[in-house]
């Protein structure tokens, strides 16, 4: 494993940030089941990346792992409070993902229904907790640590002040790796033709 700096996002290296989140997803399979072009796809995950990154932005927990100089993961954290969002933030974000599912064409009614279900399945988590937007580590950085390194600057406080922390995932590969930061499925989303989503939580210590 790894060595990494970890420290708050600078405004500077937003764009930094949003490339590599990019990135990171490259192989997401609901991005893949909405958006099979694969250029288009590009295009569209750096408009989510971006919506994402600039909604968190203004809470200052967004949380960037660097190594060799570069961007090597992020972690984009919304505070107790902050989710669900206000309709002004509601409006901007999905404004800021049009890229993502510009190209999806018959499947977007379908990827809105999807969508209501996991903030549905959110909102049910009611009570104050730190929710993990987005995580991702640049290909040139994964399995090193880099996530790990990302993940526990939150994580400490969330234990600290016991605080729940929550995600969602769409790769079922992932539930492991977030078992072993004590992340539990709470359920699974499941609504073919889509990819499945799964929603997991992590108690304070």
């Amino acid at each position: 494993m790894r060595t990494f700096d970890v420290d708050r996002m600078q405004a500077s290296e937003e764009p930094a940030v949003i490339a590599a989140l990019g990135r990171a997803f490259f192989d997401d399979p609901l991005f893949g089941y909405f958006v099979p072009n694969l250029l288009h796809q590009t295009k569209g995950l750096l408009g989510f990346m971006s919506g994402a990154v600039k909604d968190a932005s203004p809470f200052g927990e967004v949380w960037v792992a660097h190594a060799d100089g570069k961007v090597a993961g992020a972690a984009v954290w919304l505070p107790p409070g902050a989710y669900p969002r206000t309709p002004k933030r509601e409006v901007m974000t999905n404004v800021r993902a049009v890229p993502a599912f510009a190209r999806a064409r018959g499947r977007v009614r379908e990827s809105l229904k999807l969508l209501a279900e996991v903030d549905k399945a959110h909102k049910d988590v009611g009570v104050p907790h730190f929710y993990l937007a987005v995580l991702g580590s640049d290909p040139l950085f994964q399995r090193v640590g880099a996530g790990s390194a990302v993940l526990a600057p939150v994580l400490e406080r969330c234990d600290a002040e016991g605080l729940p922390a929550y995600l969602e995932t769409q790769k079922e590969s992932n539930i492991a790796y977030y078992a072993r930061h004590r992340f539990e499925v709470v359920r699974k989303l499941d609504r073919p033709p889509c990819p499945p989503i799964w929603t997991l939580i992590r108690q304070p210590a």
